[in-house]
């Protein structure tokens, strides 16, 4: 019989510890879980606080009539990695309640379509980590109105308070994107290029 070939593994040097395996599986899931922990922390989840206000704007031609409508209805949803707006369309008031109604069941179809939202990527804005410190800039953002995506850009000052952040921002849209028919009456056409504006306290959760 053939004697087995002598094995080609060096033998381990006397200064060298061995590692069970089970010791390291155990190693592998705490790193993991400590790396998890980090990015939860660097991510926190917030939420709206105190008294928020969503503000759209929009004009009429000709005859330069102005149209506001405000909410202080907004939430945030926040997976760490989005950060996500909603507003209902029917919290939206511009002060004459026919008009309103026209808006809500004619144009924006709200038992179809009833929120607005706003989705950004989380990461892209340079959130401040000091009382007081605050950072602004322009972020790509995702508008859903009617049901339909469109993208816009975001102007935002995000200022750190004791509670979260202070979010001020605006970015305009055009409601043609979104499939939304353009409101006339009596000559006057509403402009579909239009604005919002945004004041939000966010909360750390």
């Amino acid at each position: 019989m053939t004697p087995f070939p002598p094995s080609s593994r060096s033998p381990r040097s006397a200064g060298s510890l061995s590692v069970p395996r089970r010791g390291r599986a155990v190693g592998l899931v705490l790193a993991a879980l400590l790396c998890s922990a980090a990015a939860t922390s660097a991510y926190a989840a917030i939420s709206v606080g105190g008294k928020p206000k969503v503000a759209f704007f929009a004009e009429g031609t000709p005859g330069a009539l102005d149209i506001e409508g405000d909410t202080n209805t907004v939430t945030a949803s926040d997976d760490g990695t989005k950060l996500v707006f909603t507003v209902p369309v029917t919290s939206v008031k511009t002060g004459i309640d026919l008009r309103d109604d026209h808006m809500c069941h004619e144009f924006c179809q709200v038992e179809q379509f009833p929120n607005l939202t706003l989705t950004l990527n989380k990461a892209d804005i340079p959130w401040p980590t000091t009382l007081g410190q605050a950072a602004k800039g322009t972020v790509h953002a995702t508008f859903n109105a009617h049901g339909v995506d469109a993208p816009v850009s975001v102007d935002y000052n995000v200022a750190r308070s004791k509670t979260g952040y202070r979010v001020i921002a605006k970015f305009n849209f055009d409601v043609s994107q979104h499939g939304i028919a353009i409101p006339s009456y009596l000559g006057v056409t509403v402009d579909p290029k239009m604005h919002a504006e945004v004041t939000v306290d966010l909360v750390d959760a």
